[in-house]
């Protein structure tokens, strides 16, 4: 059964658009599915049914200026940041799993931003995740070609994007979702900073990056540009405590291909179905 819902944010209240995914009888657990950057929800719904389909009640939301959590209009003026897509966006996500399952196992699934997002998710009470896809953006930890082409992105892609637009027009290129210009901007701000993320989370303590101690199944993909093997080991040293556990496929699949290839998923689904 598919719900659509409306999300508060956590600590502002903006509403946000998702959909929650739920088996056929009770669940036996719930996760909430953090998005990449630009993407809308629902390319995420096959992986939500196919986690309905296992007793885990699946949620997917659009991050504030994306999808159903766009404002009408342009984005022009919205005001939005990286760091809101985590703190307040998927930690309000989190709050709604929280009280609609009370005590059941909360699990969370994060494709590229999604996983960098998940350790400013205060007090998530996440039982396991899965990354997929996701490592740093920081340029150093690309190596050739794709560094060059990070670089470009920080220092000359997005400032000149987003000063001519106010925001930042992925759908004009063909990637995605528009992003509010704040979210675009601090993005490239963090790919500039070996930290990344850990930039936001470090005066605050390390946030949850420095506190999950759960498993960590993190699945990267030989193929994949945006997140090569050396990027996603950056992001896993974000979480020290966590129990690791890397794997690499040879592809193809690139950085979007394994939400897109049901084959794929049966180990990974074990993974969350693991303990219930």
């Amino acid at each position: 059964m598919i719900e659509p819902v409306r999300i508060a944010a956590r600590h502002d209240g903006f509403a946000l658009g998702g959909e929650l995914f739920r088996p056929e009888g009770p669940p036996r657990a719930c996760a909430l599915i953090g998005s990449a950057m630009a993407v809308r929800a629902r390319f995420y719904s096959p992986f939500a049914r196919a986690l309905a389909a296992e007793g885990i009640a699946a949620l997917t939301l659009d991050y504030r200026g994306v999808g159903t959590s766009r404002p009408q209009g342009s984005l022009k003026g919205f005001t939005a940041h990286f760091h809101d897509w985590g703190e307040k966006d998927l930690a309000g996500a989190a709050d709604f799993l929280a009280a609609r399952f009370p005590g059941l196992p909360r699990h969370f699934v994060g494709h590229s931003a999604g996983g960098q997002l998940m350790g400013m998710i205060e007090g998530g009470g996440f039982s396991r995740a899965l990354f997929v896809a996701a490592g740093t953006a920081y340029w150093k930890a690309y190596r050739g070609l794709p560094r060059a082409v990070m670089a470009a992105l920080w220092w000359g892609v997005i400032p000149a994007l987003t000063a001519a637009n106010g925001y930042l027009p992925m759908r004009r290129f063909g990637q995605g979702d528009d992003v509010p210009l704040g979210v675009a901007r601090e993005w490239a701000r963090w790919g500039k900073d070996p930290r990344y993320v850990f930039a936001f989370a470090e005066p605050r303590g390390g946030l949850e990056y420095l506190r999950y101690a759960g498993p960590l199944r993190a699945v990267c993909f030989a193929d994949d540009a945006y997140a090569p093997r050396a990027a996603m080991e950056s992001l896993l040293d974000l979480y020290p405590k966590a129990r690791k556990d890397l794997h690499l496929h040879a592809g193809p699949a690139g950085h979007f291909g394994f939400f897109k290839q049901p084959a794929l998923w049966p180990e990974h689904l074990a993974f969350l179905s693991a303990s219930l």
